[in-house]
């Protein structure tokens, strides 16, 4: 190979390596890696904002999300440091959730402009309005033209975003920060129960009622998602609903202070209510309410030696 070539040749693979290792990673799924391992791989990607997870003021967090939390997490003892990583793990997590509902959403929205054109829905548009109303428990007993508006009624006040501020804080209180044992040997964040069965964790020390289990979950995400779901269709949330409704139909910021009091009936912790607000306010919380993911914040080369700890969503 003469020298012209030679220079041709490594010029581009020169530039190939830089496209590589510069790649955008559009989101991460990691499971299994330690505390350490993740607070490098958290500082490598610019994710330790002000108080340690707030990323201010450009309110944009990497797409960086975990299957579980690290094995080590409860040996953490500084509770400052711990609870910050906490929120670090969480947040993308619950703005991953409301980009989901955002995609769910607009399926209902497409299908709701649809009928509102034809006055009719295809085959396929009612198959998918019944699954979402069986998904979030709609029920009725008309049928036609007149059960399709009503279902679609009901998917556009159901379907919707939940503010991280109130998916966080509710998680922090339920499991006392992620140290809980429903969250190492269940991936439970909102400690869900099931009722006479024997799948799930057994209650200890609680009640001597062994009617009911722990739920668990393959991941913290899906935790996180069965408690978007049961906000988003259980009675118990019909007021936190309506009033979303009533801020989407005014373009009015989705605030987690506004929404929170229509969730406190979620818990029975004692003064639930209180600490809510607290830890709303004392960690700022309500900031997260205004972020959003950065895929470019993630790169090739910062995963790469996380290789062995990436898995599927």
């Amino acid at each position: 190979m003469n020298r012209p070539k030679l220079k041709h040749f490594l010029l581009i693979f020169a530039l190939l390596w830089l496209f590589a290792s510069t790649a955008k990673a559009d989101e991460v799924w990691l499971k299994d890696i330690s505390v350490k391992q993740l607070q490098t791989l958290y500082d490598q990607a610019g994710y330790n904002g002000a108080k340690g997870f707030l990323m201010l003021p450009e309110h944009k967090y990497p797409p960086i999300f975990l299957k579980n939390f690290p094995a080590d997490y409860a040996s953490l003892t500084d509770e400052t440091k711990r609870n910050a990583l906490f929120i670090k793990i969480l947040t993308p997590l619950a703005l991953k959730l409301n980009q989901d509902l955002a995609a769910e959403r607009k399926i209902v929205l497409d299908i709701a402009a649809k009928f509102e054109k034809n006055d009719m829905l295809s085959p396929a548009d009612t198959k998918t309005i019944e699954n979402l109303a069986a998904k979030y428990d709609i029920f009725s007993r008309l049928k036609g033209t007149d059960r399709h508006s009503f279902l679609i009624k009901e998917l556009l006040n159901r379907v919707d975003a939940i503010p991280p501020s109130i998916m966080i804080t509710a998680a922090a209180l339920e499991t006392n920060w992620g140290t809980s044992r429903i969250v190492k040997e269940g991936n439970s964040l909102y400690k869900t129960l099931v009722w006479h069965t024997d799948k799930g964790l057994k209650p200890k020390g609680e009640t001597e009622d062994d009617s009911y289990r722990i739920k668990t979950y393959p991941d913290i995400y899906a935790s996180m998602q069965d408690f978007a779901l049961k906000i988003n269709s259980h009675n118990a949330f019909e007021i936190m609903r309506n009033m979303r409704r009533e801020r989407r139909e005014r373009n009015a910021f989705m605030s987690g202070l506004l929404l929170a009091p229509y969730t406190y009936g979620s818990s029975n912790l004692r003064n639930y209510a209180g600490i809510f607000d607290y830890t709303l306010a004392y960690y700022e919380l309500l900031e997260i309410d205004k972020s959003s993911l950065e895929s470019n914040m993630i790169t090739a080369d910062i995963i790469k030696p996380y290789k062995n700890y990436v898995t599927k969503m």
